[in-house]
């Protein structure tokens, strides 16, 4: 009893204000209980005059054992104390105060525990001491008969003293723990605060980082747009100046054949004058002008000596040298009149080639404008010739559908609400036989809670593991149509899925995709689900030709135009003629590859549809002994089972948005993903359909899939975690791999802290996939 225990704690440097005070309290209360019962013992043995025996000095000795653990416990106290002071000081950043803090807690708890188990081996002790006590009460009993009276008197001194203790004991208890706790909140609070304050630092720095990330894409798309922007004028400009350049070229080479055309006219010229004179007309003025002088020297010496004869022939020559002058003039002014005329007809010469030039491309216009004018002329009288008669149904193939008897029974279908565990089961067997196409038990149960979710679904994967068998496989399975329409990478809008109207013809050119949404209204199919595959969906972009029907998946509103007006006979089953509506027993499904001839669907079509994502590898399934009938059940008693599902496990439902709720800050902080309205619809119709669908007994599937661990409320909130909230993470530039990194940890814990069956495979494969991009 008097052996001295020793702590298991942890070293005193680790220990904090909190532990020291609970080892305190718990050792004190175990001394002063064992001070109690000894105290109690030793009045005992005075009340009947004896002396404590040899053999009880063990007693004592554990009290006085108890006082020196008691001195030992308040030199742990100060030094707690003062480790406190130091720890108050060493707490710097606000994420290691939170990190010690949560240490301290914990290792508090140990701590109490310890005190806890030490107090219980001291009452344990202490029951041994009080043993003994009535045994040495019992051997010494007669000699307590004559003391009786006043050993109980003493007694009840002592009671008394000791109660008094206890309380006093208990009050200084009670004040520690409230001082401790006080402490404890102040610092807790401060630590709040100190939290409060690094996260609004983290938001801020957030925020100016995707600030400052928006104002880089700014500038670089404008320094983009500069670019691209001088590029053009640039080009512009060395077009222009190429053009400019050109035009010089041909006017320089036009004016250069002129020259060389007028230089050859003015050798031509110089020779005819050579013929016509012999002599060059400046020559013939200069002459005329020396004539004319040595005629006035003459002159003036016959004038000196001039006789009859001689006057008579100086008349002639004068009269000579007149006529001679006139005809130099005449000469003169014709040789002018040659140059001019040849000048002329040298533009006039360069005119008409033009104009022949001209005239010869005319002449091709022409006769390419003939060639046309026959053409169309021919293509109007070959269309006008077999026109339709104006009595001719405008939608011919919708209008064939009203006459075929087989189209016009609803057959046989069962109203009775099906259970969906086993229907699960049983298309999984029936496809697998009708098809050869094996799919997990997990992907149809998935499928089914799509088609509650949904009415437009994505099947993406690789190429050829059986996403367009999928949904005829289903269809076949259910007694009802799969219609499959191509999808061609030149559609840009409405037309090209429902068609467009010939006015030569006057008939509406009735698309594959129209056929079937008209069958599917007929009564052979309007009780039954009826599904549309799109095959090759994102090879074209679905928000511009499939913008109306998403509207309409949503918001159903009026029905749609085809035409403006009928004419002929209209199908039975369109509004006023020349409009059809969207008939609410219809899924749409698109296939999609992702490869590099294909397009990203856009954040409004997944946010609308439901998302699977099929596996490479098909599982083996056992053969049935018989295979299970499927009765072909009716829409109405389809949707009676997904109400009769979301009735039945509201809990589950619960519990996947509590799942949920524990990872939202991680998702709206690392991730800037939130659970808007749409998505808690759909999460409320998807999780019961398909937790009702998993129920029963498990497939025997080789080899099992990475999900075979989870059950039906794991499966839901797995997929639905995946391709509904955390896929909007994919190519967002304003998530790190460091956030991937952390919403995927938050995801494990919290699948941990819920209890989920199983791992969060398609999450943490998306995330892991993602971060692996990123960081190349």
């Amino acid at each position: 009893m008097g052996k001295r225990r020793t702590s298991n704690r942890p070293p005193s440097h680790r220990r904090t204000a909190q532990q020291a005070a609970a080892d305190k309290i718990a050792d004190l209360a175990a001394a002063a209980k064992q001070a109690e019962d000894d105290t109690k013992v030793s009045a005992a043995l005075a009340e009947q005059g004896l002396e404590p025996a040899a053999n009880d000095d063990a007693v004592l000795s554990a009290y006085d054992t108890l006082l020196r653990q008691a001195a030992d416990y308040e030199r742990a106290a100060a030094a707690a104390r003062e480790r406190r002071q130091a720890a108050e000081l060493a707490e710097a950043a606000a994420d290691a105060a939170r990190q010690r803090l949560d240490a301290e807690l914990a290792e508090a708890a140990a701590a109490r525990k310890t005190a806890e188990a030490l107090q219980a081996e001291a009452t344990t002790e202490l029951e041994l001491l009080r043993v003994r006590s009535e045994r040495v009460s019992a051997r010494e009993q007669e000699a307590r008969d004559g003391f009786a009276a006043k050993a109980q008197a003493a007694r009840a001194e002592l009671e008394d003293e000791l109660e008094r203790r206890r309380q006093a004991a208990r009050h200084e208890e009670q004040e520690r723990r409230r001082v401790l706790d006080e402490e404890h909140a102040k610092q807790v609070a401060g630590l709040e605060k100190d939290r409060a304050a690094f996260r609004r630092s983290e938001d801020d720095l957030h925020h100016q980082r995707q600030a400052l990330l928006e104002q880089q894409i700014q500038v670089q798309r404008r320094l983009d747009d500069l670019e691209s922007e001088i590029k053009a004028h640039a080009a512009a400009k060395v077009a222009a100046l190429d053009r400019e350049l050109q035009v010089l070229r041909i006017q320089s080479d036009a004016r250069i054949e002129m020259i060389d055309e007028l230089r050859q006219e003015l050798a031509e010229r110089e020779k005819q004058l050579l013929r016509i004179g012999g002599t060059d007309p400046q020559y013939l003025i200069d002459e005329r002008d020396r004539l004319a002088a040595d005629n006035a020297e003459l002159r003036g010496k016959l004038a000196e000596r001039l006789a009859d004869d001689d006057l008579h022939r100086l008349r002639w020559l004068e009269q000579q040298h007149r006529e001679v002058a006139g005809e130099r003039d005449r000469l003169a002014y014709r040789v002018q009149e040659l140059e001019g005329a040849a000048l002329a007809s040298r533009i006039n010469n360069l005119q008409m080639k033009q104009l022949s030039d001209a005239e010869r491309h005319f002449e091709v216009l022409a006769r390419g404008y003939e060639s046309r004018i026959a053409e169309l002329q021919g293509a109007v009288q070959e269309l006008t010739h077999d026109r339709p008669d104006p009595g001719t149904p405008l939608f011919p193939r919708c209008v064939a559908m009203d006459d075929d008897p087989e189209l016009s029974e609803p057959g046989v279908i069962s109203a009775d609400r099906p259970d969906l565990s086993r229907l699960a089961r049983s298309l999984q067997a029936v496809m697998f036989a009708d098809s050869r196409r094996a799919y997990r038990l997990n992907d149809v149960c998935v499928l089914l809670g799509g088609l509650a979710m949904s009415r437009l679904h994505l099947l993406e994967g690789m190429s050829g593991i059986g996403k367009t068998s999928l949904p005829v496989a289903l269809a076949k399975a259910l007694g009802t149509e799969c219609t499959v329409v191509e999808v061609q990478a030149g559609w840009r809008d409405r037309t090209d899925l429902f068609g467009h109207h010939n006015t030569f013809e006057r008939r509406f050119e009735e698309s594959e995709f129209l056929q079937a949404l008209y069958l599917a209204q007929t009564p052979r199919y309007r009780g039954r689900p009826f599904f549309i595959v799109l095959d090759e969906m994102n090879l074209a972009r679905p928000e511009q030709y499939f913008s109306v029907l998403l509207s309409k998946l949503e918001y159903e509103g009026e029905p749609i135009q085809l035409v403006t007006r009928g004419t002929g006979r209209a199908p039975q089953w369109f509004v006023d003629g020349w409009r059809i509506r969207l008939p609410s027993n219809v899924w749409f499904i698109g296939t999609a590859n992702q490869d590099e001839s294909t397009l990203e669907f856009a954040d409004k079509t997944y946010n609308r549809a439901h998302l699977m994502e099929l596996p490479a590898q098909r599982p083996r399934l056992p053969r049935p002994a018989t295979l299970p009938e499927i009765e072909p059940y009716s829409t109405i008693a389809l949707r009676k089972s997904f109400e009769h599902a979301k009735q039945a496990h509201g809990a589950d439902t619960a519990e996947v948005r509590e799942f949920l709720d524990v990872i939202a800050d991680d998702l709206r902080e690392h991730g800037r993903a939130v659970m808007g309205p749409r998505l808690e619809r759909q999460l409320e119709a998807f999780v019961p359909v398909v937790v009702d669908a998993h129920a029963g007994d498990p497939v025997a599937e080789r080899p099992e899939g990475e999900d075979s661990g989870q059950d039906g409320r794991s499966l839901a909130a797995d997929h639905f975690l995946a391709w509904k909230i955390l896929r909007s993470l994919r190519g967002r530039y304003d998530v790190t791999p460091g956030g991937l990194g952390k919403i995927r940890d938050a995801v494990c814990t919290a699948w941990e802290l819920r209890r989920l069956r199983g791992a969060p495979m398609r999450c943490v494969r998306l995330l892991t996939d993602e971060q692996r991009r990123r960081e190349g």
